[in-house]
């Protein structure tokens, strides 16, 4: 296993990576006195999707680990991702904290976490002069890593644009030596946290001898792990006993791993052994609450269930009493009715002044006036509809009045003998029916003619131009109106010599359409 993710890391040495996730500094937009409010960019998301990050607070145990005290936290200090921009984390309290005093601080760790692991980011909040100032740690964590984790894909993750990977791996083995089982990049253990360096706390060698290191330690890594392989099987194959080992106790040398010239480097190595403990503890905790969340749910709906399976229980039992019979009613006859108009007859007559007084009576007699009026001014509007069809004919269409002498010069022309058309040889086309109705003077007739013709052929601009001839006779105003709206549309020109005749002949009906308008 160890030389083949060796070999990975060399193939891997000269691939292109993406640029670092990691969070910006916290900008702050309060005041002391005032509750906190500010937020923190997240750099170099790369190919991961924004709504993949998770933003937390650290737990209670991250923050002791740090040497952060839980209990001086705020109460309500909420962290939430916005979502316009995407990239923004809004850190809020519900109420002033500690640093609304002078020289008073705050110090919380920011947990971000994606589909591939998580980074932990310690922010310091102080109140310096009467004014807050926010100085992040120059370092942040990342973890717990994983058993398919390799420490080139956490440096394609962790390090800054100028810095490639191989520097970013050379640093991260020098930052944190607790989380290798060996001096070298391919030793990373599982279930440890890497501390990340940021700004002037990066160190790393130049990129020609950082290729050359991560190299050197590939071969080391593979050649070791052959030879160790090789060297437990031969072991194992001579002093393997004859006949089945007789149990013995032995006394074995502690785990140099473990093990340190100083107190500092044992409690080193104790909290990296104890880290993947938390880690795992923390997930099952995590899982836990999951479990007992989901568990109250399905009883809050079974509680529900039962509750609603009662109540129809209740209304099944329950005798579902007779509809009540239908009131008689009394029947209405036509003398009744003849009686109850005498008499109101009579009541009228006897006194008209307090009938006439009557709301409803009033409003009898100005429903009649209504719709007299209505009548009237309709006979009024028909009448003149007829004076302006008279009026409204060329005078060549018109019968020539007087007697025409005929002069001596002019020799007589024979018309023939006058012939009726049968009414079985009326003209078929619609155009030549109107133009026959419209030389008799019938333009209303016309009108249907050209009507029906459309509704059959309602795209023909001819049948419509002579449609708009019989309104502009007519004196139609609306109806000229809306059929020139259409003619406009159909034409789709208004630089068209029909379409200007039309408008020539909207302008004298409405002189302010604007349709009609040059």
């Amino acid at each position: 296993m160890r030389p083949a993710i060796a070999l990975a890391g060399l193939l891997l040495v000269a691939l292109p990576s993406a640029s670092a996730l990691e969070l910006g500094d916290l900008q702050l937009a309060s005041a002391p006195e005032e509750p906190l409010r500010g937020h923190i960019t997240i750099r170099g998301t790369g190919p991961v999707a924004l709504s993949a990050l998770d933003v937390t607070r650290a737990s209670d145990r991250g923050h002791a680990r740090a040497g952060i005290n839980p209990s001086t936290l705020p109460p309500r200090l909420t962290l939430q991702q916005e979502t316009s921009p995407a990239d923004r984390i809004r850190v809020t309290t519900a109420a002033p904290t500690a640093v609304s005093e002078p020289g008073g601080t705050l110090e919380f760790l920011v947990r971000l976490r994606w589909p591939d692991g998580q980074l932990l980011r310690r922010y310091r909040i102080a109140n310096e002069g009467g004014r807050l100032q926010a100085s992040p740690a120059s370092s942040a964590r990342f973890g717990p890593t994983r058993s398919g984790d390799t420490l080139y894909s956490l440096a394609q993750q962790l390090r800054p644009p100028t810095v490639t990977n191989n520097q970013m791996m050379l640093s991260l083995l020098a930052e944190n030596p607790a989380s290798f089982s060996a001096d070298n990049v391919n030793a990373l253990r599982r279930d440890s946290y890497l501390a990340v360096p940021r700004g002037e706390a990066l160190r790393f060698p130049d990129e020609a001898t950082a290729t050359e290191r991560v190299r050197a330690q590939g071969r080391s890594w593979q050649a070791d792990g052959g030879a160790s392989t090789a060297t437990g099987s031969a072991s194992t194959t001579s002093t393997a006993p004859p006949s089945s080992p007789v149990p013995r106790l032995q006394l074995l040398p502690p785990d140099p791993r473990l093990t340190g010239s100083g107190s500092g480097d044992v409690g080193e190595r104790l909290d990296a052994a104890l880290e993947p403990l938390e880690a795992q503890l923390q997930r099952l905790e995590s899982s836990n609450a999951e479990l007992s969340q989901q568990n109250r749910s399905l009883q809050a709906t079974l509680s529900r269930l039962e509750a609603d399976l009662s109540r129809l229980e209740a209304q099944s039992a329950r005798p579902v009493p007779p509809p009540d019979p239908p009131a008689p009613t009394e029947t209405l006859t036509a003398g009744q009715v003849r009686a109850w108009l005498e008499g109101h007859a009579r009541a009228a007559l006897a006194s008209p002044v307090v009938t006439l007084r009557r709301p409803a009576v009033q409003w009898t007699l100005g429903a009649t006036a209504l719709v007299l009026s209505l009548i009237l001014l309709g006979l009024v509007r028909r009448r003149r509809a007829r004076e302006n069809t008279a009026s409204a004919m060329p005078n060549s269409w018109r019968p020539a009045g007087g007697r025409v002498e005929q002069s001596a010069g002019v020799a007589e022309t024979s018309l023939g003998e006058p012939r009726v058309r049968p009414l079985d040889e009326a003209p078929e086309d619609p155009l030549a029916q109107a133009s026959e109705r419209i030389a008799h003077g019938r333009l209303e007739a016309a009108q249907a003619v050209l009507d029906e013709a459309l509704g059959e052929a309602p795209d023909s601009i001819d049948l419509r131009l002579k449609l708009l001839d019989v309104l502009a006779m007519r004196s139609d105003r609306s109806g000229f109106e809306a059929e020139a709206h259409v003619l406009r549309a159909q034409l789709d020109d208004p630089d068209d010599e029909r379409w200007r005749t039309v408008a020539r002949k909207g302008r004298a009906l409405s002189p302010d359409h604007p349709l009609f308008q040059a």
